[in-house]
């Protein structure tokens, strides 16, 4: 077996080198991979190698012969690779070139230099590199259009070039870059190939549109022919040459061919069925002769980096890579580039060089940057910083993208500005998100919040560190430019006039200046660093949307997101204005930087001026300052962890801190939704605060540096007034006065239940002392109480009443005294913590007293009015002082430290061993469980309910026992919007829902997890659904189709079971050990009760079809067999025994609107939604009637839930394993049934697919068999047609398909099911109907055979002949075009005597309207004519020959083969790609966004199966790529969303602000404009350069218009997207 193997792998290594070393040999690239063939073979199917496969998209290839290396470009992945190939070694594929490139079409290799040379179409350059794809330099970046083929002749040092762009050409220049000339521009279209006669010194070109191969000398003359004719040339690409002997491949034939290259005899084909023939070349070493002399092979020619074949006399020039100055000594290069941009670009970093004039832009080598906004730079380290908003991170790296770490990554919501400190070693950034200013170390610590208040849009910041102030913009409703000392004291507003959309500020140093763009008014100003003297730089409608910006020397740097483009002006003047680079989508944040220089200095420089963190200079002076969590100690240099602090809330502002140690000025906890609070505590172990927002109505936390925020209660919160910590059993309990509860929860927000409810009024201030087991409240009902209760909430006691409303209540936990705040009498309280001993603290001098805690010897309370922060004495009141003034709006305070929180009891440990919650008590602990849930004999455990109500309120979810044990709660479930209808899944713990307002049907676990659709359309609207849980199925009601449909509680759709034309159903009731189901038929002017299976259309009947005028909700009762439903006309509710049929009005008082019903027990359950009210009563007789709850809003249903008891139903066990539907009989067994449009199989289990159609064939769900074509599926039009001879000749054909004799039609008795035949029954029919075969008279005199059935039987037309249709529409014509002619003349004398009428009226009325229908009726032809030449070509589909219907259009554009054969003929050429948006003069139509032309043919590699099988064609709507924010009146917004990913060129929203926080970058919507709206819109403009989104037309202006359609140019640039 070895031997075999090593004789196999022999053969195979001889026939490789056999092929390699024959000649001619010919190299080509066939996408997915590189393969060599033997042209001089006569087997050449055969002959060939594979160099390398499992390619992407190799287009261009060539070679280096003497080393045997391949290198190709891939167009797909964008990037340049090289492989050794002999024979003996194996393919290693490496890529040398990965960034830069967009569209690589052309390579070259020069042997002799060794050098590889490409093209690029899409970025209008090309390039030279070492072999190793080193030293990367652009040799030619102006008057390049769209470059493909590159040849190169490095003997005499020469370069050749095809640009099939706007004015096709074929250019030569030096291999250095120098000497360039136009060789051929004449008879030119789309030059493809291009090759070398090196022998005979000419070129050979092939060109794709004049399907031509031509030759001519170096310079052009002496011009030849050698092959035409789109016969022989239908699209050649490459092109290779080998003695006399010319190779070419063909896109559209898929072969290469070859002729003879003087006069193109001798024809053959090389090779057919080449998969996608791309670049191609002779593998022979005649190909790449040597040279006698070498200039390069020496030292490199004494260059530090490149050596390029020149034609001078050296034959060589030294040469630098890209940005890089060449100095004086024209052999040595400058160790980099001196002054650069770093750019900003969304999906990656970039870096421009400033030196050199090409302005090369460098991707950065980076991982993970997914929206980089702001960058600046550290000159002193050499770090770059960026914010990423979609990451929510601030990063930094090195220039070479090396040392790459996160700097800032938690609790940052939307960063947006970035700027460095270099001299202090700080870092600052605007948060767009929590509108603030932070700072840190340059390494990201020692973080701090330095502004947080009145901030609306933070944007770009800039620093002064040698001035000692920080400037920002505003975009926000008020805009403005502010600067604040680099401490954030000091703050002032310099600019907030004629201001709307600041972007970008820079400060200029030198000259003490700061320069500011602003986006909406186009305009780049300037003042003093005080904001007077402000002058205009730059006030131009071609700067349309500024948002990056930077100074470097005299220029002033800027971003523009609508022109997609990076430009400077003279800082001084404004003039001098140039293009630095265009066409460029993403532009975000820019930094111009001079790397040589590093200027300035401050006593921070020097060992932070002996700060221990933060330093900053300020005003001749240095500050420091802390990171939050830390206070400055008493030297004025240190931070330190203070041993107490004061946390308080003020209103509007957030959270504050104060050390009580140092008692300095209060610093911001930096927490997000604090602005709101009310109400704080907090857990010392946990590090953690905890507050109430009082607009949210949610309770939230975050650790005490104000990260980690969460929320912790979200759900059923009115008015919260208190909230307090248990430290020992890790729970949170609350007030909420808008409920008169007060309540408990774990510290996550779980196990929530409520402990006190009744008989407290006005529940206000909470205290709690969890050691002792108590927990303390004050009321604020009259009369005032301050009371007691154990934690679990037993053993309630009034302790005291008390004069006026008590707040502020805390305990001395080491003197064992109660300390309170009397609100009215404006005095502090103490006494024993039984009531006894009451004592007033402090009576004089207090106004507005608030919030009230305590710490050693001390109480500490705020003043409302005063606007203080105090302390006094806790026993005498006396040694009053205030710790803090200026402090407005405290609303709550505490002090945080551990003789706070001191002391433990048997919750401490695990819990207390307790499932939920572990509640002190004074004897110890008690277990108790969550809302609603039973603890079980163990005492420690807890179990859910097996019976309990929910009810429905429009946005909430509500749950209440039956035992009124405990209180209703509202269930934590998100996304409850305009809630109709509820049904529960009891063993899943699933509830669903019905969103009438987004017409879905919603589930979700019942304690809120995973909230998700069910079902959702955009057509459907659910009216009411019903429960079956045993086969877990969801049977609802759809009220736009008149349907009910089954939805298993999966997802998975069952389909229809009721949609008969007569049905309109709408409420819906199971009874599922029964197997039946029950619904209200809303037909117009007879509603019925209705019954049937499960299935839809067994057992069917009608229950109630008298007395029932309108029936609302319904209900079934399986022990009563009754089926309940409410009367709105009658007010009452009633009932129908399903088998005795007797009926009964039990409930007809005190009732007026009922939404929902339900049975349990004995009682029927109702919610009134006009009385607010949820009621019950005896469901046999009415009696008893009671109100379980009242004053409730919004009422929409309710549910009566229990535990499913009969375990041995058929279908509980895997759906009684019937496919879908189970139906139980009702004796114990059950039967399966299927859907209206499946068929049950003989095994009596299956649903099968009805066998009516072909296998390419759709069976329409109606059921009766329609079959049409699969390809119709989702063509967006309805398909309407007749199976002929369906019935027979004697039989009449029902609206629903079935057959009844025609002798019964119009006998008065229906023999439809739909009863169809007993409609349009007026025989005799008067003179002007047409009687139909069936005796039906139809309201047209003649229909017949005009493609229009008016008979319901289709008689009108049977027997059409193409004659008989012929002589109809001939008919029809002759009197359309009558009625036509006369209706015209009448509207034209109407119109002109109106005109003549209202002229004499107002004539300078007259005037305008006249000018205003003439520029609209303007308008509206040239849509009219956009659209006829959008519209695609049209044909009818058919069927099968017993099958007719309507004529149908379908489209023709072939979605597998493109159409780059349509148009030939017209002379009008394609605009280029990336025509210059930027350098336009054209303002009006400015920018002029063509779309880059895709490849020819268009879709070239859709031609293959393979590779794109059953793709559809998108269709494109009619969409304007741009129209100047000006001429619509709408202002572009100043927030970056991503360029290339919104629906229009700067769309504007009526978004409420808050909703435009979230996702400011990237989250871009299609919206509706509303002109009104005061905010700007959301922040991007589609880009037409994007090649993953739909293409924006091209200006009508270029020559590529729809007027003249072309086909696109032979690029094969985006072919591979």
């Amino acid at each position: 077996m070895g031997a075999m193997r090593f004789m196999t792998t022999l053969i195979n290594f001889c026939s490789i080198i056999l092929a390699v070393r024959a000649e001619p040999y010919l190299v080509y690239a066939n996408r997915r991979d590189i393969r060599l063939i033997d042209a001089g073979s006569d087997k050449p199917k055969t002959s060939h190698a594979v160099v390398i496969n499992g390619l992407d998209d190799a287009a261009a290839v060539d070679f280096i012969y003497e080393e045997q290396y391949f290198f190709w470009t891939d167009i797909n992945l964008a990037r340049i690779s090289k492989t050794f190939f002999n024979g003996t070694r194996g393919n290693e594929e490496e890529d040398i070139i990965t960034s830069g490139l967009i569209s690589n079409d052309g390579l070259a290799c020069d042997w002799i230099g060794r050098k590889i040379y490409w093209t690029d179409s899409e970025t209008k350059r090309i390039e030279v590199a070492n072999l190793d794809g080193s030293s990367r330099k652009v040799l030619f970046w102006e008057d390049l259009d769209q470059p493909r083929a590159i040849a190169l002749d490095p003997v005499n040092g020469y370069m050749y070039w095809t640009d099939w762009g706007e004015l096709p050409k074929i250019e030569r220049a030096g291999m250095d870059g120098t000497q360039r000339s136009v060789v051929i521009d004449e008879n030119i279209y789309w030059p493809n190939g291009l090759t070398i006669d090196y022998e005979e010194s000419r070129l050979f070109w092939a060109d794709a549109k004049r399907t031509f191969i031509h030759s001519c000398n170096f310079d052009g003359s002496n011009r030849t022919s050698v092959v035409e004719g789109a016969d022989l040339l239908p699209h050649p690409f490459a092109l290779t040459l080998y003695r006399d002997t010319l190779y070419w491949t063909d896109w559209e034939l898929h072969r290469i061919s070859s002729c003879n290259k003087y006069n193109g005899s001798n024809r053959k084909v090389v090779k057919n069925d080449v998969f996608s023939p791309m670049d191609i070349h002779v593998y022979s070493a005649a190909r790449q002769r040597k040279s006698n002399t070498n200039p390069c092979s020496k030292n490199n020619g004494g260059c530090s980096h490149l050596c390029l074949m020149a034609p001078n006399e050296l034959h060589y020039s030294c040469a630098c890579p890209t940005g890089v100055l060449l100095l004086e000594d024209q052999h040595t290069c400058a160790d980099g580039p001196r002054e650069i941009l770093l750019l900003a670009k969304r999906r990656d970093i970039r870096r421009i060089s400033l030196d050199t004039p090409d302005y090369t832009d460098v991707v950065i080598q980076l991982k993970d940057v997914k929206n980089a906004i702001a960058i600046d730079y550290d000159p002193i380290e050499g770090f770059m910083y960026w914010t990423d908003d979609e990451e929510h991170a601030i990063r930094r790296s090195k220039l070479d993208g090396t040392e790459s770490e996160y700097i800032i990554q938690r609790d940052i919501s939307s960063p947006d500005g970035i700027a460095v400190d270099w001299i202090s070693r700080n870092l600052y950034w605007t948060d767009t998100g929590s509108n603030r200013i932070e700072v840190s170390r340059l390494n990201g610590t020692s973080r701090l919040v330095l502004i947080d208040d009145d901030l609306d849009e933070p944007r770009a910041i800039a620093v002064d560190p040698e001035d000692g102030y920080m400037y920002w913009t505003d975009w926000g409703e008020n805009p403005k430019i502010e600067r604040a000392a680099l401490d954030g004291s000091h703050r002032k507003i310099l600019i907030n006039t004629s201001l709307n959309w600041p972007n970008g500020i820079a400060v200029d140093y030198e000259q003490r200046k700061i320069y500011w763009g602003d986006a909406q008014t186009d305009r780049i100003e300037r003042a003093d660093l005080d904001g007077r003297n402000r002058v205009i730089l730059v006030d131009s409608s071609e700067t349309p949307h500024i948002f990056g910006f930077s100074l470097l020397g005299d220029y002033v740097y800027w971003t523009d997101w609508q022109r997609r483009c990076i430009e400077r002006v003279n800082k001084y003047t404004g003039k001098d204005r140039e293009l630095i680079i265009d066409a460029l989508p993403d532009l975000m944040g820019l930094k111009a930087i001079d790397l040589t220089k590093k200027s300035g200095t401050n006593p921070c420089n020097e060992e932070n001026a002996g700060c221990s963190n933060l330093c900053f200079y300020k005003h001749a002076a240095v500050v420091c300052m802390c990171p939050t969590g830390l206070e400055l100690h008493a030297d004025k240099k240190t931070c330190i962890v203070p041993e107490a602090f004061l946390v308080f809330l003020r209103q509007n502002i957030g959270l504050r801190r104060i050390a009580l140690e140092t008692n300095n000025s209060d610093v911001a906890i930096p927490v997000v939704g604090a602005r709101e609070g009310s109400a704080l505590d907090f857990d010392f172990v946990g590090d953690r605060i905890y507050w109430f927002n009082r607009k949210t109505k949610e309770i939230m936390t975050a650790f005490m540096n104000g990260s980690g925020y969460e929320i912790v209660i979200e759900y059923g919160l009115e008015f919260p007034e208190d909230i307090a910590v248990d430290w020992t059993g890790k729970n949170l309990y609350w007030t909420d006065t808008g409920t008169d509860r007060i309540e408990v929860s774990r510290l996550d927000g779980s196990s929530r239940r409520v402990l006190i409810w009744e008989d407290v009024e006005a529940p206000t201030s909470l205290a709690l002392d969890p050691v002792a087991g108590y927990m303390y409240w004050s009321e604020w009902s009259t009369p005032y109480r301050i009371a007691r209760a154990h934690m679990d909430g037993t053993n309630r006691k009034v302790l005291m009443l008390v004069e006026g409303r008590a707040n502020g209540l805390t305990i001395d936990y080491q003197a064992r005294r109660l300390f309170w705040v009397d609100l009215d009498l404006s005095e502090i309280y103490s006494s024993n913590l039984d009531g006894s001993n009451k004592i007033q603290v402090v009576q004089d001098g207090i106004t507005n007293p608030l919030g009230l805690t305590q710490y050693n010897e001390f109480i500490y309370w705020a003043d409302l009015s005063a606007m203080t922060i105090e302390r006094a004495n806790k026993t005498s009141g006396a040694g009053r002082e205030i710790i803090q003034g200026q402090q407005d709006h405290v609303l709550d305070i505490k002090v945080f430290h551990k003789s706070r929180q001191a002391g433990i009891n048997k919750c401490n440990s695990h819990n207390g061993g307790c499932s939920d919650l572990c509640l002190a008590h004074p004897d110890g602990f008690r277990c108790k469980c969550e809302a609603h849930h039973t603890l079980n004999s163990d005492n420690t455990t807890c179990s859910a309910p097996e019976a309990f109500l929910i009810y429905s309120q429009r946005d909430t979810l509500n749950r209440m026992l039956f035992n009124f044990e405990e209180p209703d709660i509202v269930l934590p479930i998100s996304e409850t919007q305009t809630v109709k209808a509820v049904e529960y899944d009891f063993e899943a713990e699933i509830i669903f829902w019905i969103d009438k307002k987004n017409k879905k049907i919603m589930h979700a676990k019942s304690n809120g997890i995973s909230p998700k659709p069910l079902v959702s359309g955009n057509d459907i609207s659910p009216y009411d659904m019903a429960f079956e849980p045993y086969s877990k199925l969801i049977f609802w009601t759809c009220d736009s189709f008149n349907q009910i449909n089954v939805v298993q509680a999966n997802g998975t759709v069952m389909g229809a079971i009721v949609q008969k034309p007569h049905q309109k159903p709408r409420s819906i009731a199971l009874l599922p050990l029964k197997g039946l189901m029950f619904w209200t038929n809303m037909q117009e002017g007879k509603p019925t009760l209705e019954q049937g299976s499960l299935d839809g259309y067994t057992n069917h009947l009608e229950l109630i079809s008298t007395g029932l005028y309108e029936p609302g909700p319904i209900t079934a009762d399986a022990d009563s067999n009754r089926v309940y439903w409410f009367d709105h006309r009658l007010q009452a509710i009633e009932y129908v025994d399903i088998t005795s049929g007797t009926r009964s009005r039990p409930v007809s008082d005190n009732i007026v609107k009922v939404v929902g019903l339900t049975v349990y027990g004995d009682f029927i359950y109702w919610v009134d939604k006009h009385m607010k009210c949820i009621k019950r009563a005896n469901k046999n007789s009415g009696d008893n009637q009671q109100t379980m709850l009242g004053r409730m809003d919004l009422l929409t249903d309710i549910l009566a839930v229990k535990k499913p008891t009969d375990a041995s139903q058929p279908c509980s066990f895997r759906n009684g394993h019937c496919s879908h539907f189970c139906i139980p009989t009702g004796v114990g067994t059950a039967r399966c049934s299927c859907p209206s449009h499946l068929n049950l199989h003989e095994d009596e289990v299956q649903c099968i697919e009805p066998p009516t159609c072909a296998p390419d064939y759709f069976a329409c769900l109606s059921g009766n068999g329609e079959c049409i074509p699969k390809t119709w599926l989702c063509d967006t039009e309805p398909d309407f047609f007749f199976v002929v001879g369906s019935c027979a000749d004697d039989e009449f054909v029902c609206d629903d398909g079935s057959c009844v004799p025609e002798g019964n039609r119009c006998d008065g008795a229906p023999q439809c099911d739909d009863g169809s035949d007993e409609e349009a029954c007026s025989e005799p029919c008067f003179h002007w109907q047409f009687v139909c075969k069936n005796k039906q008279c139809v309201d047209v005199e003649n229909p017949l055979c005009d493609n229009i059935t008016q008979c319901k039987d289709k008689s009108d037309e049977f027997n059409c002949t193409v004659s008989v249709r012929q002589s109809q529409t001939n008919d029809f014509k002759e009197k359309a075009l009558v009625a036509a002619i006369i209706f015209s003349i009448v509207l034209a004398v109407i119109i002109i005597t109106l005109v003549i009428c209202c002229r004499r009226l107002n004539p300078s009325e007259a005037l305008d309207n006249e000018r205003y229908n003439s520029a609209s009726q303007h308008n509206l032809s040239t849509v009219l004519v956009l659209n006829q030449l959008h519209k695609e070509q049209t044909t009818r589909k058919y069927l099968n020959s017993t099958v007719m219907m309507h004529p149908k259009t379908t489209n023709l554009t072939n979605s597998l083969k493109g159409n780059s054969s349509a148009g030939t003929g017209v002379n009008e050429r394609p605009r280029p790609t990336g025509t210059s948006s930027c350098s336009s003069n054209s303002v009006s139509g400015y920018p002029k966004e063509t779309l880059n032309p895709p490849p020819s043919p268009v879709t070239e590699r859709s031609h293959f199966p393979v590779v794109y099988f059953n793709q559809p064609s998108p269709k494109l709507p009619l969409k304007s790529c741009y129209k100047h924010y000006k001429v619509r009146n709408i202002p572009p917004p100043p927030t970056p969303c991503s360029s290339d990913i919104c629906n229009d060129s700067e769309p504007t929203t009526n978004l409420h602000k808050k909703r435009r926080k979230g996702g400011r970058y990237y989250k871009c919507v299609e919206v509706k404009y509303d002109l009104a709206d005061p905010y700007p819109p959301p922040p991007t403009p589609q880009s037409c350069l994007s090649d993953n989104q739909e293409s924006c037309p091209p200006s009508p202006s270029t020559e590529r218009s729809y007027f003249n359609p072309y086909p696109p140019p032979p690029s094969p640039a985006t072919d591979s997207t």
